[in-house]
């Protein structure tokens, strides 16, 4: 988006996630009192375990966050990443109380993919005034591949609870997913194209910045939702296919002296 982000930024970003993610897994471990089920694997339990160490781990990462935000922070971005915060700590309260029942109005897949998504996008979306609206299409294709990525993740960990206890929606997205991947990577590449050849987004506003660039960020998407098709349909264990999940949304990396 020919926007230069600070070290602030990605530092925010960073830990504001790691923060979040242990938060769950303490809480979704000591939900579980160290049984299976649920839906909990080892690594829930872990962090329940050695809560203590991460606690006391967190207590400068938080403040660390609190420096950053009150001190390097655009007023913009700030007011934004507020509005997401409070979403999400509102949901994952929801659910951490509640319990399961919060997921058959809103699928924690999809709250997930959305948050992240629109947490990652902030310090861009701050930094661009008047055309805002070219960032959308490349941060609602990264919203759908988190989204695919943790349905994808609990279809391979858990077949049989997912197959019950999963929201509608999500079922859907297991049963469907090899199409709804290629769906999406088709989408990314044309999205992809448009911007190369017409310099604009599938919304039909200019695109900001660069088109090779954005153009090289909406093919990286569609890499990414392949990726998803082929581990599907392969024979990796339900615990590489999570790792090899996740490394499929790194696929930026592979084309990062283009993007800079």
């Amino acid at each position: 988006m020919d926007v230069r982000l600070p070290l602030s930024s990605l530092l925010l970003l960073a830990l504001g996630t790691w923060i979040m993610y242990v938060s769950d897994r303490i809480l979704d471990g000591l939900r579980g009192n160290g049984q299976g089920g649920d839906g909990l694997r080892e690594r829930h339990f872990f962090y329940a375990r050695q809560r203590r160490y991460f606690v006391i781990a967190g207590i400068p990462v938080v403040l660390l966050l609190i420096w950053l935000v009150a001190t390097h922070m655009l007023s913009t971005a700030r007011e934004a990443d507020a509005l997401v915060f409070a979403l999400a700590m509102l949901y994952f309260g929801l659910v951490h109380v509640c319990g399961p029942e919060i997921e058959r109005w809103l699928p924690k897949e999809l709250a997930v993919g959305v948050l992240f998504a629109a947490a990652t996008a902030v310090p861009a979306w701050a930094r661009l005034a008047g055309h805002r609206s070219s960032l959308i299409p490349i941060a609602a294709l990264f919203a759908v591949l988190c989204w695919l990525n943790c349905t994808a993740i609990e279809k391979w960990e858990w077949p049989r609870i997912a197959a019950v206890q999963a929201h509608a929606s999500t079922r859907w997205a297991q049963l469907h997913l090899p199409a709804i991947s290629l769906c999406v990577a088709l989408a990314a590449a044309v999205a992809g194209a448009q911007s190369i050849f017409f310099g604009s987004s599938f919304f039909g506003s200019p695109v900001s910045g660069s088109s090779v660039v954005m153009s090289t960020l909406d093919f990286a998407c569609a890499l990414s939702a392949g990726l998803f098709l082929v581990l599907d349909r392969s024979r990796l264990s339900a615990f590489h296919l999570r790792i090899a999940a996740d490394v499929a949304l790194l696929t930026p990396l592979l084309c990062i002296a283009g993007l800079r």
